[in-house]
């Protein structure tokens, strides 16, 4: 049976996954608050949470707050098709989405986590790496459409195995951005050529992944455009990463001289820019002004 996915949430994750989904020839629907997000993702425009949950096979859920995953869970648990898969793409709480998951299955619905590492260029690409726990049987048959927009999928376990492990990717990707930005602004103090750097450091071993996100960003100052992921989402994260750490007595000494610096950055009113903006926080601290 060939299955209609629907995707509910077209931004900076949502967007690619519906974009390289259709292309690999699946009828895809899409969902959005923001219409203006539909003119690029090849999907098929759905006006309600309520008609794309019923005219799904496999349902892919990529919200950015807590209340807008909460409404949509509660509308897909009333309206869902038969048998029918949910993907559950964001990071929240483990309390969070087990509940989801409980109130699914009450109805006849399969929630799947399966959380994402990656932002918007990597989700455009199809390159998104992604941990799944859940039902064996819901994940083999939804693999192949995981695969189209994923360069990695590894099935980890029953549920809630993958959210673990995304916070600690997460805790990692946010300690990786501030030691890159670090290094750039050193370099940039001294007054290396930045594009030079960038050369040098991607063919170093201090290479990171996060390095290649962001580089473009330090170089042209620029957090307003093509934002890759936005400060907001890295605190909203924080706050769930933070939680889970103190509920199992797990120190994070690093995670928490970089979230200082997350919060500060959030204090200057730069939620909405790219979370890459944390080097204008340093230049500032370094005396060092763009023109």
């Amino acid at each position: 049976m060939n299955l209609t996915v629907g995707v509910i949430g077209l931004g900076n994750i949502g967007n690619g996954v519906a974009k390289n989904i259709s292309k690999k020839g699946y009828k895809v629907l899409g969902f959005d608050i923001d219409p203006n997000r539909m003119d690029e993702c090849i999907a098929i425009s759905v006006n309600s949470i309520e008609k794309i949950a019923s005219q799904s096979h496999f349902l892919l859920v990529a919200v950015a707050t807590l209340e807008a995953y909460e409404e949509v869970m509660k509308i897909i648990s009333i309206n869902a098709s038969d048998k029918l898969i949910v993907g559950d793409l964001c990071t929240f709480s483990e309390k969070t989405k087990k509940q989801s998951c409980l109130m699914l299955a009450e109805n006849g619905i399969v929630l799947i986590d399966c959380p994402v590492s990656g932002a918007r260029p990597q989700s455009q690409a199809g390159k998104l790496s992604m941990t799944v726990s859940g039902k064996k049987p819901a994940f083999d048959k939804v693999e192949t459409i995981l695969n189209s927009f994923c360069r990695s999928v590894i099935y980890v376990g029953e549920f809630g195995v993958s959210i673990k492990i995304k916070y600690i990717l997460n805790l990692m990707i946010a300690i990786h951005n501030l030691t890159c930005a670090e290094a750039f602004v050193m370099a940039e103090k001294v007054g290396v050529d930045l594009e030079l750097f960038v050369k040098v450091v991607k063919n170093s071993s201090a290479h990171l992944e996060i390095f290649d996100t962001r580089a473009d960003k330090w170089i042209t100052g620029n957090y307003d455009k093509d934002i890759t992921a936005a400060l907001g989402i890295t605190l909203k994260d924080k706050l769930v990463i933070q939680e889970f750490a103190a509920e199992h007595n797990i120190p994070t000494p690093l995670y928490k001289v970089a979230g200082k610096y997350y919060d500060e950055a959030a204090m200057r009113g730069w939620n909405e820019k790219d979370a890459a903006v944390i080097l204008k926080l340093l230049e500032e601290k370094t005396g060092i002004t763009r023109d």
